[in-house]
């Protein structure tokens, strides 16, 4: 946060506060706002939150270029529902061409319903098609006055050269396990959970997030963790599977009910004038987008639990309990590292085939054939020892 912002908000609470996020990026508080931002750093390093709170900081009306973090403003800009706020992000493998025109050009050209800026984040921004990078470069160029675009972004080397030229970049890098905890901690989350979620989340602060202030999260992690001591056959892996997806089936099914109330708030808020069509349109395909996304961070999250707990066995077997992971599951560990099976080999295997997934369901694979082979060639690959029981 430059020093600018900070004598302006030493004595009040800032959106940065309120989301725990370790400070601002270079932010002026003068009309002159680069309209073009690149956040790029790794996966769960908060790029998207902190594009959030920037958002809130350029419209808030109480704290003009910082945040407060609790006004009408900044809690609906934080929730994702401001209809001056426009969330972009892929669907199915790539950001179109025909996303750009039709959901970033011509809304940049409209005046904001309500807030100073209209504010356009862009997820997974490495992921939009070169000639959809080209269709964005002239409103990179020349946007309108009130218009601020942000990129989060994983893979900078993706993202073309002219576009990458006309952002100001700020770097994000995985967030400490300490630090992680504490932030858990600020946030509700009693000092057990929070320590266990540090370790689960391997820097991932949204994954660290999800796990310990979610039950329901809380709740997957246990029954994901106890699928490798099921795999002792195809059937069961089968079986398994099918829970697995039931999972994220039901995680689906209740943000669905969310999103009605959403619409039904969006509504309110705009009425029938100018533009209300072009932003109902652009809600339903951003519900759409979400749960489609949902279904993929359940099942992912899934695969990377399992993953989690074979890489726990190998760390196990090298007589390193402080890098373990899953520290409330330590027995079974133990019981699976003393065994003379699976083998290295076999582990590091099943610990590929959990990686390799993810990317067949971002290319819109099918959910359910592609958890099912996944488990059953991990029946295959690292059955539990004769020994091993479920975890509860």
């Amino acid at each position: 946060m430059n020093q600018e912002m900070e004598s302006s908000a030493s004595s009040e609470t800032t959106v940065w506060d309120v989301l725990h996020l370790s400070g601002s990026p270079h932010i002026p508080s003068s009309v002159n706002v680069p309209h073009a931002w690149l956040l790029l750093g790794p996966t769960g390093s908060g790029k998207r939150l902190t594009a959030l709170a920037m958002a809130a900081a350029f419209n808030c009306p109480e704290l003009p270029g910082v945040g407060c973090g609790v006004c009408s403003t900044c809690t609906r800009i934080i929730s994702g529902r401001h209809p001056d706020l426009h969330l972009i992000a892929p669907e199915g493998q790539v950001i179109s061409v025909e996303t750009i025109r039709a959901g970033v050009i011509p809304e940049a050209a409209r005046s904001p319903f309500e807030a100073r800026r209209k504010v356009f984040v862009i997820e997974e921004a490495e992921r939009m098609h070169p000639s959809a990078q080209n269709a964005l470069l002239k409103t990179l160029e020349e946007p309108p006055e009130d218009t601020i675009i942000i990129l989060v972004c994983d893979q900078e080397d993706e993202l073309l050269e002219t576009v990458r030229s006309r952002c100001r970049v700020v770097h994000f890098q995985r967030v400490p396990s300490g630090a992680i905890q504490g932030i858990l901690e600020a946030e509700g989350a009693e000092t057990p959970v929070a320590r266990l979620a540090a370790r689960i989340a391997d820097g991932d602060i949204n994954r660290a997030r999800s796990f310990a202030l979610e039950p329901e999260a809380q709740s997957r992690h246990r029954s994901f963790a106890g699928v490798p001591a099921r795999l002792t056959s195809s059937l069961e892996a089968l079986d398994a599977a099918a829970e697995i997806v039931t999972e994220a089936a039901t995680a689906v099914k209740e943000r669905s009910e969310a999103q009605k109330q959403e619409v039904v708030e969006l509504a309110a808020a705009l009425g029938e004038g100018r533009g209300t069509a072009s932003a109902r349109a652009s809600l339903a395909k951003r519900h759409k987008r979400e749960l489609r996304r949902l279904e993929n961070e359940v099942l992912n999250e899934a695969l990377w639990t399992i993953a989690s707990w074979y890489r726990d066995v190998l760390t196990a077997r090298r007589g390193a309990p402080e890098a373990i992971a899953n520290l409330d599951l330590t027995p079974d560990l133990g019981r699976w590292a003393v065994a003379l099976e699976p083998d290295d080999r076999s582990l590091v295997a099943a610990i590929h085939r959990c990686a390799t997934t993810p990317g067949a369901l971002a290319r819109n694979a099918n959910p359910s054939l592609a958890i099912e082979a996944t488990l059953v060639e991990l029946a295959r690959l690292a059955p539990p020892p004769a020994e091993s029981m479920p975890v509860d």
